[in-house]
């Protein structure tokens, strides 16, 4: 998907009707963290969104940067770790 395409999504569709904005991560992401066979490491989450596994990532002891093409769409996650007290770091891929 082209930069303007995904910005236009994010600017006129709420987060929530956004079928890949998925709040909760992957349950197989989860048991991995859980479990300890990925330990917290630096991570890069590329097409980052609204940032929610991100978050989630830090919380548990990650070095977490997302990146995402979308103006917009990384005005939410900044605004999401802000609120959350995440140490994520959020950027825009130009």
């Amino acid at each position: 998907m082209k930069q303007v395409e995904t910005d236009e999504i994010y600017r006129n569709v709420p987060l929530t009707e956004i079928p890949w904005n998925i709040e909760a991560p992957p349950d197989e992401l989860v048991q991995l963290v859980g479990s300890g066979k990925i330990p917290p490491c630096d991570v890069i989450d590329l097409g980052c969104g609204a940032g929610n596994y991100a978050i989630y990532l830090a919380h548990k002891g990650f070095n977490v940067t997302g990146v995402d093409i979308s103006p917009t769409a990384i005005k939410f996650p900044k605004e999401n770790a802000k609120k959350k007290k995440s140490s994520a770091i959020f950027l825009l891929l130009m």
